[in-house]
């Protein structure tokens, strides 16, 4: 379970807030859930090696809202659209199960596998970073939906996301070294002044001029800027409908390049399970 003290405001006032309220806060909820899930099926491969969770986007019809008093349950709502509905009114509780039969071989669990506390630690280290850097959870979610698509071979989907993500990392790159370049003259005004910096972050300066300045000044490694722009190609061939159809191989880069790109920006590393999710037909 999971509680965020900035989000629950108007809950502790009394004073819930509209529609566009609740899903905002929804959203917000379900980023840092997104990224938990990420970071917990990651866990499991580095401390377990086993690539054990389904992992997929977590959306409202997964999560459910749970009320207390006085430290107990008094109400929820049930996910009726989600499997977890099924583990919510029935798998929580002692009761759902046959007396004089060890639990582990009821049918709801027989077939499921105990997590090692040690991955949930693990988990809940690496969600620690995530909390103490506002925006990084976005990112993670992000990657934990394109991650998802790709599973279930919805590769143009999961390119585009990862790119998203790679795109505006490369923007906050630009920002932080537009910064390093800033001084003030004697005069007192600055080398880079309101109206030069809206230039410089402006229309004008696409995403392949910033990420070509940024690897001439070694701000990228060559090899991580031809990952960035042959993704950007394949990005922009979807958008143009260039009649490109992208492949395991070219959002495996995708996916990869937004990684990278992730643990630069907020120091997180983590291992994504490439496994799909897909049956035979």
């Amino acid at each position: 379970m999971l509680r965020i003290e900035a989000l629950e405001g108007h809950q502790e006032q009394d004073k819930p807030g509209g529609i566009e309220d609740s899903v905002r806060r929804w959203g917000e909820y379900l980023d840092f859930l997104n990224a938990f899930y990420l970071l917990l099926d990651s866990a499991m491969l580095e401390v377990a090696n086993f690539a054990y969770f389904n992992l997929h986007e977590i959306t409202n019809r997964d999560a459910f809202r749970v009320r207390y008093e006085d430290g107990k349950s008094v109400g929820e709502n049930i996910a009726t659209e989600s499997i977890a509905s099924v583990f919510q009114m029935g798998g929580r509780h002692l009761s759902s199960y046959p007396r004089g039969v060890p639990i582990e071989y009821d049918s709801k669990i027989i077939m499921r596998q105990v997590v090692p506390i040690e991955v949930v630690q693990r988990a809940s280290t690496m969600f620690a970073s995530v909390i103490s850097s506002p925006g990084s959870e976005k990112d993670l979610a992000s990657f934990a939906k394109g991650l998802g698509e790709y599973k279930v071979g919805n590769y143009e989907t999961s390119l585009v996301l990862a790119w998203f993500i790679t795109e505006g990392s490369i923007a906050h790159l630009w920002e932080r070294h537009l910064d390093s370049l800033n001084r003030e003259y004697e005069n007192g005004q600055k080398k880079i002044n309101r109206e030069r910096h809206a230039l410089l972050v402006g229309r004008d300066f696409t995403i392949s001029m910033v990420s070509n300045l940024l690897e001439l000044w070694d701000v990228l490694p060559n090899s991580l800027f031809k990952d960035i722009d042959a993704v950007r190609g394949f990005r922009n061939r979807i958008v143009h409908k260039l009649k490109y159809v992208p492949n395991a191989t070219d959002t495996q880069l995708a996916l990869k390049t937004a990684q990278v790109m992730i643990e630069r920006i907020w120091n997180i590393s983590y291992i994504p399970s490439l496994s799909y999710s897909v049956s035979g037909i």
